[in-house]
């Protein structure tokens, strides 16, 4: 976690980011984060919602299946490193996050409330 948090200050420091925006993430960092279970059966589905929390309506629902998802982690991970793009150093190991999926992932991996947008997106895998 102190990873994380140096890399958001050094965003603040290169102007990427505010120091509002930042206080909201280290904000995050610190808030208990409910784990996906890894359970034997394999999971069906990769599911992605955006809400408006205005409206609290959903704005975007993605339904894709777990097998187009395996594909497509794969070949991401194969052009990435083509192009020289090193996801891992951008805390990002779509390898990782096939083989977790393939081994039994399941729930919610993903959980954001973006305040400026009013937006809540979630992720996860059932």
């Amino acid at each position: 976690m102190e990873e994380e948090k140096i890399r958001i200050l050094n965003m603040v420091k290169e102007g990427t980011i505010t120091a509002e925006e930042a206080t909201k993430l280290l904000e995050a960092l610190e808030t208990p984060q409910e784990e996906p279970e890894i359970s034997g059966s394999k999971a069906k589905w990769f599911r992605v919602r955006i809400t408006d929390l205005k409206t609290n309506k959903v704005k975007v629902s993605v339904n894709l299946p777990i097998g187009l998802v395996d594909w497509a982690l794969r070949t991401g991970t194969k052009l990435a490193s083509l192009g020289g793009v090193d996801l891992n150093g951008m805390g990002v190991n779509l390898e990782e996050l096939r083989s977790a999926i393939h081994y039994g992932l399941k729930g919610k991996i993903i959980d954001v409330v973006d305040e400026a947008e009013q937006t809540h997106v979630e992720v996860s895998v059932e």
